[in-house]
């Protein structure tokens, strides 16, 4: 998810390369890793196929660019990782919970 959310933010935003890591958490390396597809590659055809999971990862990034920062936006995060698991699990690709997830499932 990381390299579509580096690749909106630089390409349909038009930040550079060091405004998008600063916002994404990462470092500039990495932003250009998934620039040049160096780096987050094996599932990003599964979640591009997924509408539903890349409306919410537009919708991201369109908080992000609006905002200027991503410290608002932590839940969002784990709702779009929540989808994300369940986008992979649809194509047979089954990831653990995290604490979060498993705390409520506890409840």
């Amino acid at each position: 998810m990381r390299s579509i959310i580096a690749t909106k933010l630089v390409k349909d935003k038009g930040y550079p390369l060091y405004r998008a890591a600063l916002l994404m958490g990462v470092t500039p390396a990495a932003v250009a890793n998934y620039m040049n597809g160096k780096r987050g590659t094996a599932i990003k055809g599964i979640i591009e196929k997924d509408p539903r999971l890349m409306e919410m990862i537009g919708d991201l990034v369109d908080k992000m660019a609006s905002s200027g920062s991503s410290s608002q936006l932590s839940s969002y995060y784990c709702i779009l990782c929540a989808e994300g698991k369940r986008a992979l699990k649809k194509n047979g690709i089954s990831l653990p919970s995290c604490l979060y997830e498993s705390n409520l499932m506890m409840k």
